[in-house]
This record gives C-alpha cells, sequence and structure tokens, in this order.
C-alpha cells in the first residue's frame, strides 16, 4: 500500500495530523503498514493538491498551529476505488530472506548470530501485539481484531518455524 492510500485510509477513521498518521500506522502494525514522516508529509501534500484532503490550523498553546487533515468527499471517493481496483498483492521482500539463501556464503557464527536476532526481535513484537501502547480508533473493532490476530499469528509462525529449522543452516 502506498503512502497516499494508507494516509486517506487513516484520515477515513477521523482528521489527524501528520505525527497521528504516523502514530497511527505504527499502532496497526508498521509490518503491513511500512511508512515514516518522509513518505507520510510527501503524500499528504499531494493528497491537498488534488483535493482528497483538506487541512485545517490548530493553535497549540503559543507554539506554531498545527495542521489537522481531514478527508474529502472526493478523497473518500478516490480511496474507494483504489481499494476496489487490484486485488491485493502480498509482498514479501526480504534482506533477512536474501541473506537466509545464500547463507552458505557467510561464517556460520553470522547464520546462528542473525537467527538469534530475528528470534528476539519477533519475539519481542509478538509481545507488543498482545500489549498494544497505542490503540487504533476504528470503527469496526472486529476488523482491527482480526488483522492483529493475522500479526500474532505470523509472528507465532514465524518463532516456531526458526526454531524447529535453523539446523538446516546451522552446521
Amino acid at each position: 500500500m502506498d503512502a497516499k492510500t494508507l494516509c486517506l485510509g487513516l484520515l477515513s477513521f477521523g482528521e489527524a495530523s501528520g505525527y497521528d498518521l504516523k502514530k497511527r500506522a505504527e499502532s496497526a502494525g508498521d509490518h503491513f503498514f511500512a511508512t515514516g514522516f518522509g513518505s507520510i508529509y510527501p503524500a499528504l501534500s499531494l493528497l491537498r493538491k488534488q483535493g482528497l484532503i483538506e487541512p485545517t490550523e490548530k493553535p497549540i498553546g503559543g507554539r506554531q498551529d498545527r495542521k489537522i487533515y481531514r478527508i474529502t468527499a472526493a478523497g473518500r471517493s478516490e480511496l474507494i476505488r483504489m481499494l476496489s481496483m487490484d486485488e491485493p498483492r502480498h509482498l514479501l521482500r526480504s534482506d533477512l530472506f536474501a541473506l537466509l539463501y545464500f547463507s552458505h556464503l557467510v561464517t556460520p557464527e553470522r547464520i546462528t548470530q542473525v537467527i538469534d536476532e530475528r528470534l528476539a526481535a519477533v519475539t519481542l513484537e509478538l509481545a507488543e501485539t498482545k500489549n498494544p501502547g497505542l490503540p487504533l480508533k476504528h470503527p469496526n473493532p472486529a476488523r482491527a481484531q482480526f488483522v492483529a490476530g493475522l500479526k500474532r499469528a505470523l509472528f507465532e509462525t514465524t518463532i516456531r518455524y526458526f526454531r524447529e529449522n535453523r539446523a538446516l543452516l546451522e552446521p
């Protein structure tokens, strides 16, 4: 999903600043929404020029006004069109997969290190899915719950697979 579609989708839940959109994307799971401030703000600028979102200025106690964005009717229509266009793809491009595929070119110690680090990271991410720090404001909690459950299942399967099959790569 590109940053424009992500911004429109998150704004369909309600108005937000660029910072709020980044936090919402993180709370929804940055494994599904890979984006940062470097892609959110250019996307917001483009969406504004296209009339798909509208900004308002909100004063913040003595500091510079904060831009809050809301999706327009045209933006909602465009979001629905974009979500309806193609069959969604599940892309998996992974530096980790590439390293493991070519593991014969690195030392066994490096493979063990990579596997141990990945297991630790996924275990931590799994724990965070069970205790999310930032709840996603979602009009249909069942949908958010489904996606969170899918994310947990992927993490659990990854941990189990690494533990059961690491011997295929380690001498």
